[in-house]
């Protein structure tokens, strides 16, 4: 069974993170539910508060209603009495009863002994014409006339024949009971802040519910939660503003979505570490495995080469001692041999260069760390090709960028100026109809940066890569190890180099060496 795939670190970290926002988001849902229902159960207690309230207040109404009635009626009967006392001393005159009425804060009297009538002020009862005036009879009748806002009473006479008619103003008894009254407290309870309305319907006997029921009503852009309520054969209607309810959500919601952005900012941001980490890691891996398979295809030519050259340069000996005594004893040959005998010379010599080149690419690589100063060693090394460059006409340059602290480097001379002597010859070998070498140093993120430049690249752009690689090569003759060679020694020396074309036939490679001094 093939093992399964793991995720990369960075996905399942973004994954994580969805996570967590995913159970942020559900926690925010669940406090927006709270809210609501915490809201609702607070608009329920309101509203039996409320009822609490209006059942009070109209018992108050009904029992002050009863004891104003109860003020007037005794007011107005201790005034009747009082009236028939006097009218049986002596009759009153209309004058005297209406300043008497004046005076007791009475709207009118009138007394009526069964053959005239004397009213003060006169024809008082003529204005309050809506006031059916009762029968007469012996049982005192005290009434309250709403629509003209008075009270009569109605006082059989004990002191002498006949009755006595009272008439006293309610309008302001009826204005005190009117500011106690239900409609005032329905009104006063609507201006209270987060209510929006109070009022009382008559509840349909056949949809009576001992239930509350709360439902929720949108007008003028605003909800509101009204609350229904049976009481006492009629319903308490009450609308609460969800002023607050709305602000805690969007609250809320404000929060969840500036946590959750910080949260998946900061999750994406992990994420792109992690992928970044996890790239380096597989880079450095790759790296580490071309070094490795690098180092141990290096093995492996090296124990190729080792034995190839060995098998190889001793037929080579012999054949070169068999020449050379061919040389001696010439005088014995035709003279038409002596210049087969000097090319086959000349081709067993490039044969043993060839297999001295492989010797020498095949051989480990252990630098002997020393300080040098890298414009003394190119200095030297120009000098010993100068004189070969000025005879193919071609221009060496040099362009020093740097410190005179930051020439100095550690690194193995020999080696060093082995593969700088490669480059040098390859410029020369790569311009015979002469041309330039230009050589730049410079310092470039804590290395030190050396630029190769001269003309005489026959190569494709395509394969500019390839000429660092062992056996690639464009002249008629050599092994193509040159610049292997090259890339080998810095490569030991933990530097890098690089080559590419800035334009056709325009060769540039760059050597970074580290451990500046």
């Amino acid at each position: 069974m093939s093992e399964k795939r793991k995720l990369p670190l960075w996905l399942t970290n973004l994954l994580l993170f969805g996570t967590l926002i995913l159970v942020v988001l559900l926690y925010f849902f669940w406090q927006a539910d709270r809210e609501h229902r915490s809201f609702y159960r607070h608009t329920r207690e309101h509203t039996q508060l409320l009822a609490q309230v209006i059942q009070l207040n109209a018992d108050n109404a009904i029992t002050a209603a009863s004891v104003v009635k109860t003020v007037a009626r005794t007011f107005m009967l201790n005034s009747a009495r009082f009236i028939d006392y006097l009218a049986a001393v002596e009759p009153f005159t209309e004058a005297e009863l209406t300043a008497l009425a004046l005076e007791s804060g009475l709207n009118g009297i009138t007394i009526d002994d069964g053959h005239k009538r004397i009213s003060g002020p006169p024809q008082w009862l003529n204005d309050y014409n809506a006031i059916s005036q009762p029968a007469i009879g012996d049982q005192i009748r005290f009434t309250h006339h709403t629509e003209g806002h008075i009270f009569t009473l109605y006082y059989p006479r004990h002191e002498g024949e006949g009755n006595i008619w009272l008439g006293f103003g309610a309008q302001r008894l009826e204005f005190l009971q009117k500011q106690v009254g239900i409609e005032q407290l329905l009104k006063t309870l609507s201006g209270v802040p987060g209510i929006s309305y109070v009022h009382l319907e008559t509840t349909n006997r056949s949809s009576t519910s001992s239930q509350q029921l709360l439902k929720e009503i949108i007008t003028d852009s605003r909800m509101i939660v009204e609350a229904r309520l049976p009481m006492n054969g009629q319903t308490l209607v009450a609308g609460f503003k969800s002023d607050f309810l709305i602000a805690r959500k969007k609250g809320l919601w404000r929060d969840f979505f500036l946590f959750a952005l910080l949260l998946g900012g900061l999750g994406i941001f992990c994420s792109w570490l992690l992928y970044r980490y996890q790239l380096a890691s597989l880079l450095n891996v790759r790296r580490y495995e071309q070094r490795l398979a690098r180092e141990r295809e290096d093995a492996a030519l090296g124990r190729a080469a080792a034995a190839l050259a060995h098998e190889i340069r001793n037929p080579l000996n012999a054949i070169s001692i068999g020449l050379q005594r061919l040389e001696i004893e010439a005088s014995g040959l035709n003279s038409e041999y002596n210049p087969l005998v000097g090319a086959m010379r000349n081709a067993v010599g490039r044969a043993d260069s060839i297999v001295g080149d492989l010797r020498r690419f095949a051989q480990p690589l252990n630098p002997e760390r020393n300080t040098l100063n890298i414009s003394t060693l190119l200095a030297d090394i120009i000098a010993l090709y100068q004189t070969r460059a000025d005879s193919l006409a071609i221009n060496i340059s040099l362009e020093s960028k740097l410190s005179l602290q930051n020439r100095f480097i550690t690194a193995d001379a020999d080696l060093l100026g082995q593969a700088l002597e490669n480059l040098f010859k390859n410029a020369l070998e790569a311009q015979p109809e002469g041309g330039f070498l230009k050589i730049t140093l410079q310092k470039s993120n804590q290395e030190l940066e050396l630029i190769f430049e001269n003309g005489g690249l026959e190569v494709a752009e395509i394969e500019i890569k390839k000429i660092i690689e062992p056996w690639f090569t464009t002249k008629t003759r050599g092994t193509g190890l040159g610049l292997a060679m090259v890339e080998r020694i810095i490569r030991a020396h933990n530097g890098r180099f690089t080559v590419e074309t800035t334009e056709p036939g325009i060769l540039r490679q760059y050597i970074f060496l580290p451990n500046l001094v």
